[in-house]
């Protein structure tokens, strides 16, 4: 991370206070964002928290599913029987 002294940046004192009460800060160039200010407390707690659920309650959702269907193959298969032959180039007009 780099770091930059507050003497050789203008921060506007809305924007430190902002800062302060841990609100992000999105600083504007052409009305683009080229900037984001957080609290430094704020930083390390994103960069601690993980992201999606664990594994263990992923793999009990996953265990009160349905069953998969075992004709589900056979009816796929049907299906594309009654269709017909794919053209050799699937997205060409037809």
């Amino acid at each position: 991370m780099t770091t930059v002294n507050s003497e050789d940046v203008r921060i506007p004192k809305r924007a430190r206070e902002a800062v302060a009460r841990h609100e992000r800060v999105v600083v504007l160039n052409r009305e683009r964002p080229v900037l984001a200010m957080v609290h430094p407390d704020d930083l390390a707690e994103a960069a601690t928290r993980r992201r999606g659920r664990p594994v263990r309650e992923v793999a009990a959702a996953l265990a009160g599913t349905a069953a998969p269907d075992p004709e589900f193959a056979n009816d796929m298969e049907a299906v594309l029987n009654s269709v017909g032959r794919m053209p050799e180039v699937p997205w060409e007009r037809s």
